[in-house]
């Protein structure tokens, strides 16, 4: 009897035995891991918009019907932009300062007011910022000068109401015509397009990152010199097959060495 017992306990000091030490080797791995630091590892592949713009220590305001926007690629670039050219460049976090290297600027022609916001923005990148990520709130500079900004969402294709913006031709790329409004509205299977003189719908389907389509019967109406020429673009991207990109609130259509980018609506 007393061998059963001593057999007993044994087998239950052992399990007690493996027991601690799997819980002190779980406790010895885990305390050795440390979260990783907040880098660009933790911005890549976000985008933000600007909530307020602070310039020698008061606020800045827009310029009208623009937005400052701020996106960080999944490669390690910063992508600006602010309704004129566009600001990019390789970027790294390292300790609460963001650094962009390389920095490109495209040279699209805007009005004075654009240029000058412009400017700011590649003044304000060109030099070591302060950053600070609380979620989807992004502080970039100091009281002094600097942006507040919120992560955005990427919209669907479909329902969205999209806003020409940019006509791309080769390496070149132009801003749509002032005045001119041209919008389109996917639906399931065709997407409404308005503002054009003579093309106002067309049929389309989507397999991955290709969409291809068939425009709707042409009228043969004449329409104003700029309308005409961004109505010409336009058919050069939607009629067969082109890829297409949704970057947050970006749609960017693209057929070879042709493309058209659009914003949202408002």
């Amino acid at each position: 009897m007393s061998r059963r017992l001593s057999m007993r306990h044994t087998v239950v000091l052992m399990a007690v035995l493996l027991l601690t030490s799997c819980g002190r080797e779980a406790a010895s791995t885990g305390s050795g891991t440390t979260p990783p630091p907040a880098d660009q590892g933790a911005l890549r592949g976000r985008s933000f918009t600007a909530l307020a713009i602070t310039d020698q220590g008061r606020p800045r305001a827009l310029v009208a019907d623009t937005l400052v926007k701020v996106r960080f690629t999944d490669d390690g670039r910063v992508v600006v932009n602010a309704g004129c050219n566009t600001l990019s460049g390789p970027v790294t976090v390292d300790g609460g300062t963001l650094r962009v290297a390389d920095m490109s600027v495209t040279e699209i022609g805007c009005d004075p007011a654009r240029h000058e916001q412009d400017e700011f923005l590649v003044d304000l990148f060109a030099g070591n910022l302060d950053y600070r990520l609380d979620g989807d709130h992004l502080v970039l500079g100091s009281s002094d000068r600097g942006l507040e900004l919120n992560q955005e969402r990427t919209l669907p294709l479909i329902g969205t109401v999209w806003k020409a913006d940019t006509v791309i031709e080769g390496t070149m790329a132009g801003a749509v015509p002032a005045g001119v409004h041209v919008t389109l509205v996917f639906g399931p299977d065709q997407v409404e397009i308005s503002g054009l003189c003579n093309l106002d719908r067309a049929d389309y389907r989507t397999t991955g990152p290709t969409i291809t389509f068939r425009p709707g019967q042409l009228t043969r109406k004449a329409c104003q010199e700029d309308i005409t020429s961004l109505e010409q673009a336009t058919l050069a991207v939607l009629d067969g097959e082109a890829t297409y990109s949704i970057d947050t609130d970006m749609l960017t259509l693209t057929k070879g060495d042709r493309g058209l980018r659009f914003t949202t609506e408002g």
